[in-house]
C-alpha cells in the first residue's frame, strides 16, 4: 500500500504531460494568405506588362483613371480576383469584375488548383522578397502573374 501511495503523485504528472504534451501541431498558414496586387503580367509568349506603368500611363492622359485596380484576397479556403477596368466610352472605370475559387494544394505536384464550377486552373505558385511577392504560372497558358503583398503601413511613434 506505502509503494502505491509513493507511484501516485508520479501517476498523475505523468498523465498531466501525457495529455498537454500531445496537443495538436497547428500547420502554418499558407504563405498565400493575405491581400495581394499585381505586380506583372505575362502571357504565354513572355511579352510582360508592368501594371502601375501601364496605369500611370494611363491616368497621366486621363486622371479618372486612377479607379484601376487588380487586386487578390487569399483566405483558408478561397481566392478572388478583383479587376477594375477602365470604360473605354468614358473618363472612368468600369464596374469591378470578381471571381472567386476554392483552392487546395495537390500533395503530389505541389501544384495550387483553384476551382471555380467546372473551371479549373493550376498554378504552380513560388514565393520571394521575403514571401512578399508571390509568382503564380498557369500550368496550361503558361501565363504567368507576379504579386505583391499589401503591408499595412505602420505609425511610426514620435515620442
Amino acid at each position: 500500500m506505502t509503494l502505491f501511495k509513493n507511484f501516485t503523485p508520479i501517476l498523475a504528472l505523468v498523465g498531466l504531460i501525457t495529455i498537454f504534451g500531445c496537443t495538436k501541431e497547428e500547420p502554418l498558414p499558407d504563405k498565400s494568405i493575405g491581400e495581394w496586387q499585381v505586380y506583372s503580367i505575362s502571357d504565354g509568349s513572355g511579352a510582360v506588362t508592368v501594371w502601375e506603368t501601364i496605369k500611370a500611363d494611363l491616368v497621366d492622359l486621363i486622371p479618372e483613371y486612377t479607379c484601376m485596380e487588380f487586386t487578390a484576397t487569399v483566405t483558408e479556403q478561397i481566392v478572388s480576383t478583383k479587376y477594375v477596368m477602365i470604360d473605354k466610352f468614358s473618363r472612368g472605370c468600369l464596374s469591378p469584375s470578381i471571381s472567386v475559387y476554392t483552392w487546395s494544394i495537390d500533395p503530389e505536384t505541389g501544384f495550387y488548383k483553384y476551382v471555380q464550377g467546372t473551371n479549373v486552373i493550376n498554378y504552380l505558385i513560388s514565393f520571394s522578397n521575403g514571401d512578399n511577392r508571390m509568382t503564380w504560372k498557369d500550368q496550361t497558358s503558361g501565363a504567368v502573374t507576379i504579386w505583391d503583398r499589401v503591408v499595412e503601413a505602420t505609425a511610426q511613434s514620435t515620442e
